[in-house]
């Protein structure tokens, strides 16, 4: 049996302009109502359920919050309210605080007018879509638990939590096991979001020398021609510093880039690619396997079989790399675009945590990062993200999907062609990968002329 379309869920949870359908108050207030049946069904006796609720930097946010801790209330559910604080430091704390379950204000990457909303099991992991289905449901049909509400004394509470920046950054730390990084400097771009308030202070406490850059959020700075989707900025914050290596994380902190001492930036498979290759020789990759998704390089494929271990991909989205993770009790895996997720010390993409396990590798082996890099040799790629009016099936995109046809029969066993929807953007993504530079960048032009002339 197919499941169900979701309406509103995209990768990574419900995300658009705020104050436009369906980022609305109104709607994100129904959200909550929704969210609390299905992730919190009410419990017996006295015991009171209970949600924490964190947010990044835009200035949406407050309102937003506000919308969501109000359907939550009037579910009967107590609301602590973390602040602004990184989402993989919102699913710790979910976890930690013994809650139901969690919510993240945040629309990561996208720019400062856009906004969004996570959520999180009361364990840190996210949603598979037969949740997120299940919560569209109540939203688009009647609330059948209306005349059910609580009121008086059942109605939901509001505390704020004080030390929620502190517990993760305490938490970060630990993941280094006792290695400090003592004679490391890092340059630190924290997107003037969630990160601001937590990982300079980790990396100083755990003895580096910290440069910090781009933190001073005012509410509509954030991602703005900085942060980890901006990797030309980070460069050139490299170009400018002595550092020895450039930290870069997006709005929530859930990503990172990292680049080495000569400025040039590596992408997630790189950072996979170095932790899979130490892991494997520690013997601590758990069950020698490394997921990954269907966009990371083949080149990683090489790498950890050389080393007697193997990789299994997963589709595009950090949370079903998460559900294989958990299925099969893995400890390392991400994606390309930088969610790394270390399963010995966090639950979802972490970029302060992932940052520090590779710089802790630096520390441990005392070679650079320009030198640790060398270890994944990459087949050729060409990427396209191409703007687009509308999302039909990728099969009716017929002259694209001709052309792709005959490059995918010329590539044979030694490439593989790649076309997707964006969950959260009005975008499609092409990948092409083989042997022959020339070859890929050619019928990558065709592929996506095709696309747009028939929905660009």
């Amino acid at each position: 049996m197919s499941i169900q379309k979701r309406q509103f869920f995209g990768t990574d949870g419900v995300r658009a302009v705020a104050n436009r359908h369906p980022m609305t108050p109104e709607f994100v207030m129904r959200l909550g109502q929704a969210a609390a049946i299905v992730l919190s069904p009410p419990k017996e006796g006295s015991e009171r359920r209970r949600c924490v609720v964190g947010r990044d930097t835009r200035a949406s946010g407050e309102m937003l919050e506000a919308a969501i801790a109000a359907g939550l209330n009037s579910s009967g559910v107590d609301v602590i309210l973390a602040g602004m604080l990184p989402t993989p430091a919102v699913a710790m704390l979910t976890a930690d605080l013994g809650a139901d379950f969690g919510v993240i204000v945040s629309a990561s990457h996208n720019p400062f007018s856009d906004n969004g909303i996570k959520f999180v099991h009361g364990n840190g992991r996210k949603l598979n879509d037969t949740t997120e289905i299940a919560i569209e449901r109540i939203v688009l049909g009647s609330y059948e638990g209306e005349e059910l509400r609580p009121e008086g004394r059942g109605i939901g509470r509001i505390t704020k939590l004080t030390d929620g920046a502190e517990r993760y950054i305490r938490h970060a730390i630990n993941s280094m096991q006792g290695v400090k990084l003592d004679g490391i400097s890092v340059a630190l771009d924290n997107a003037h979001g969630a990160a601001c308030y937590t990982s300079a202070d980790a990396l100083t406490r755990l003895g580096a020398d910290v440069q910090v850059f781009h933190s001073e959020p005012d509410g509509f700075n954030i991602n703005e021609d900085c942060g980890c989707t901006h990797g030309d900025e980070l460069e050139s914050i490299m170009r400018r510093s002595s550092a020895n290596a450039g930290l870069a994380h997006d709005g929530d902190a859930d990503r990172i880039l990292l680049c080495d001492e000569n400025a040039v930036a590596l992408d997630g498979d790189e950072l996979m690619a170095v932790a899979a290759e130490s892991m494997l020789r520690k013997g601590t990759l758990k069950q020698n396997t490394l997921a990954v998704t269907i966009m990371s390089n083949y080149g990683l494929d090489e790498l950890v079989s050389g080393l007697g271990g193997r990789v299994v991909r997963t589709g595009v989205g950090d949370r079903y790399v998460l559900e294989v993770m958990h299925e099969r009790g893995l400890n390392l895996g991400g994606e390309q675009s930088g969610h790394i997720i270390f399963g010995d010390w966090n639950t979802t993409g972490d970029g302060l945590i992932s940052g520090l396990q590779v710089l802790k590798i630096m520390k441990e082996t005392g070679e650079p990062l320009s030198q640790l890099r060398q270890c994944l040799k990459k087949f050729p790629q060409a990427a396209r993200n191409l703007r687009v009016r509308s999302k039909p099936s990728v099969d009716d995109l017929k002259e694209a999907q001709k052309i792709i046809k005959e490059t995918e029969k010329r590539l044979g066993d030694y490439g593989r062609v790649l076309l997707r929807f964006s969950g959260t953007e009005p975008l499609i993504r092409l990948l092409i990968e083989g042997r022959d530079v020339e070859y890929l960048e050619a019928q990558a032009d065709k592929i996506a002329s095709a696309v747009l002339a028939q929905i660009g």
